[in-house]
């Protein structure tokens, strides 16, 4: 196949992904390609397993003559491995090209940033582990989501937290012989969302993650933002209330003191020396036993400390959000965390959005989703990751393999 083909073939793949199932004439006049082209292109895809029929377009139609068989892209093929990296934590996960999970295993530790834990030789034994009882599945690229930012210089991580500034990642690729792609972990995930995600549609979007710490990601023109710059997405360092407590970042007021898993923990740790009518008290013998998940117990058993935490939480995110919604060319919005799996806590989130809504423009106010809070979900951002650089930008590559691999 000449290189242009190939090319096309990416193309396609690409608008499979990231808009669902099309005929082969909508995929002709969104590729710009001639419907004989696409023809011949898309008998090769699915020689090849890559894409599938998957029945009739559905009435009413909006072109004469007879309904248009649909395509997708295909499940199964080989496995790509993800990986997530976090403080206490290797997340692996196989998947094949479509996200459906193969294998996968999460090995944890109650305390966070153990350097004992968090070396490349220990990731790599627990992974050898992982794919040894998996030899069935041998994959053939591996996506990391990683805690803070790719160093492609040194192959190591950016981090506000020196334990991942001695994390060499030279070994793990010695280790596993594929190709390795690395990526910050809320983008591997907003990048998963718009291949593989219930409402992807094509259009730009925001991806807000909560959790540690707060970081936003964005897909414009189907592609990450801003990810040379280390700086973009960071909006816990969004300043909401400049007379607020002093951040770690040596500003006052932002978003992480108010919102971030960390911060929220180490609140509710006070009102629990604090507070003797907290029911903090009920929930945990010392304030060290207090996590996030203690929270949010506590806010559903109607502490009132806690809920009067979280709600300017949510008050404080909602107020990031409409700015962002002034700066960023994106029509949808997609938040993330354990807080927002609480149906109270997403619905005062998008009032608090509604009653700060832009009014001097016609322009529509963006949709809000919820995506539930999986503990897999970065290493499916991982393991998308390497489905995106194997099949999709690649240029070629490693997509003009024999097919059977992919």
């Amino acid at each position: 196949m000449t290189p242009t083909q190939i090319k096309r073939m990416e193309h396609i793949l690409g608008h499979l992904y990231t808009q669902g199932t099309q005929s082969r004439a909508q995929l002709a006049v969104r590729t710009k390609t001639t419907p004989a082209t696409i023809s011949r292109d898309t008998a090769i895809m699915l020689s090849w397993g890559l894409v599938e029929e998957c029945g009739l377009e559905p009435l009413p139609t909006h072109h004469p003559g007879p309904r248009q068989v649909l395509l997708r892209v295909a499940s199964g093929g080989s496995a790509y491995l993800g990986i997530e990296l976090t403080a206490n934590s290797y997340t692996f996960c196989l998947s094949d090209r479509t996200g459906h999970l193969l294998a996968q295993q999460i090995i944890s530790r109650n305390q966070s940033y153990q350097r004992d834990f968090l070396n490349v030789a220990t990731l790599i034994r627990y992974l050898k582990q992982f794919l040894s009882a998996h030899q069935d599945l041998p994959p053939v690229a591996c996506g990391v989501a990683l805690p803070g930012h790719h160093i492609e210089a040194t192959n190591r991580i950016s981090s506000a937290n020196v334990t991942w500034a001695y994390f060499d990642l030279n070994p793990l690729e010695a280790a596993l012989d594929v190709p390795v792609f690395y990526e910050n972990n809320v983008n591997c995930e907003a990048l998963a969302e718009s291949l593989i995600g219930p409402n992807r549609n094509g259009e730009n979007f925001v991806y807000v993650h909560v959790a540690r710490g707060i970081f936003s990601a964005t897909i414009h023109d189907h592609k990450m933002y801003g990810t040379k710059n280390f700086a973009v997405g960071e909006i816990s360092h969004t300043i909401v209330n400049p007379e607020g407590e002093l951040c770690d970042c040596g500003r006052h007021g932002c978003l992480q003191t108010y919102a971030s898993h960390e911060w929220l923990v180490k609140k509710a740790r006070l009102l629990y020396a604090n507070s003797p009518d907290t029911i903090l008290h009920q929930l945990v013998k010392k304030p060290d036993d207090i996590h996030i998940e203690t929270v949010i117990t506590a806010y559903q058993m109607g502490d009132l400390g806690i809920i009067t935490l979280l709600t300017n939480a949510v008050r404080s995110i909602a107020a990031v959000l409409n700015n962002l919604a002034l700066v960023i060319d994106a029509r949808r919005m997609i938040v993330h965390g354990l807080l927002f799996d609480q149906p109270d806590l997403f619905h005062r989130l998008q009032m608090f959005l509604d009653q700060n809504q832009f009014q001097l423009t016609a322009v529509a106010s963006q949709q809000l989703y919820v995506k539930p809070f999986d503990p897999m979900d970065g290493a499916i951002g991982g393991a998308m990751l390497a489905v995106s650089r194997m099949l999709l930008t690649s240029d070629g590559k490693y997509f003009n393999c024999p097919p059977e691999i992919h």
